[in-house]
């Protein structure tokens, strides 16, 4: 192993779950060299899955086998089991028990705790949609950490180790810190999803898809190379009141449930406009108005009785 690897890796690594965190996990850390021992799920089909993926890793018969075999692990089952799995099972002073929940408390861990395991939250800020590719994804992610010493250095370690940064976490940090998450990768899918169906007029949805991602990952390229303000664009940084106003009416017209959800972000954008510096205060004045008058419209008793009727 080229680096020093934390003293509770080298007493192996397990995994109690096997779904897509747990297999990314596992593989990025068996490619740079640690000893990842054994893998337990609730089906059996899932962890020699998981298993047959990385030389090395064994596929358990019981969580409880992994706990004996491995002196970091992780338990990588849904947020709502968390607190069950890790406290159905038997614990050993000095061990370490980590969840990989972004949102979930270190509450969830107490009967490990109690039990004098050292325990942790180590959660990768990714979407895992081809395991194969684990290692390469985590280059560049932050991993969001909360644990005590000395667990808390290891875990950092960690994840600088997979080419990742750590962030220190609090318990209060935790629901902000995913709600920015989700924010910035769920319902940024739910946006492309509903810009997508705007094509239903003139075109088709998946359509629409195919055309928009381009420009989503165009988007995306200049945050990362050019960072904010610079990679706004469109109407708003130019004080394009007309084309705003045309979107508001065709928006309130075609697709109403929409008008809102632009009109927060056209609100949230018109600073990140004036510190790119093509916005004056002139425009951005007219614009807020444009866009308070269009969301007061959709929220006048007329509308909400034609949404329901519709």
């Amino acid at each position: 192993m080229s680096h020093s690897a934390p003293s509770l890796a080298e007493g192996g690594i397990g995994f109690v779950g096997a779904g897509a965190v747990a297999t990314a996990l596992a593989l990025a850390l068996s490619q740079r060299g640690y000893v990842v021992r054994a893998v337990a799920s609730r089906t059996r089909v899932s962890a020699l899955r998981l298993a047959a993926r990385a030389p090395g890793i064994e596929a358990s018969g019981h969580p409880q086998d992994v706990l004996d075999r491995c002196a970091m692990v992780y338990i990588t089952v849904p947020d709502g089991a968390i607190a069950e799995v890790a406290g159905s099972l038997t614990w050993r002073r000095g061990q370490a028990a980590i969840h990989c929940s972004g949102a979930t408390s270190l509450d969830s861990l107490s009967a490990p705790r109690s039990q004098g395991a050292l325990v942790g939250g180590f959660h990768p800020l990714q979407t895992f949609a081809a395991p194969e590719s684990a290692a390469q994804d985590l280059v560049g992610t932050a991993f969001g950490i909360e644990a005590d010493h000395p667990l808390r250095e290891e875990l950092e370690a960690l994840a600088r180790a997979l080419g990742g940064w750590p962030i220190r976490l609090r318990a209060e940090d935790r629901a902000l810190y995913h709600a920015s998450a989700v924010a910035a990768c769920g319902l940024l899918t739910s946006l492309v999803s509903l810009s997508a169906e705007l094509w239903s007029g003139y075109a088709s949805p998946k359509e629409g898809l195919q055309a928009l991602l381009p420009l989503v990952r165009g988007t995306l390229e200049s945050l990362e190379r050019d960072g904010l303000p610079t990679a706004l664009t469109g109407p708003l940084t130019r004080g394009d009141e007309t084309t705003v106003a045309s979107h508001l009416g065709a928006l309130e017209a075609a697709s109403p449930e929409l008008l809102p959800i632009y009109w927060h972000l056209a609100l949230a954008a018109l600073p990140l406009a004036r510190a790119k510096g093509g916005l004056s205060p002139a425009g951005e004045a007219a614009l807020e108005r444009s866009l308070r008058a269009a969301l007061a419209r959709s929220q006048s008793p007329a509308s909400t009785a034609e949404a329901l009727r519709s």
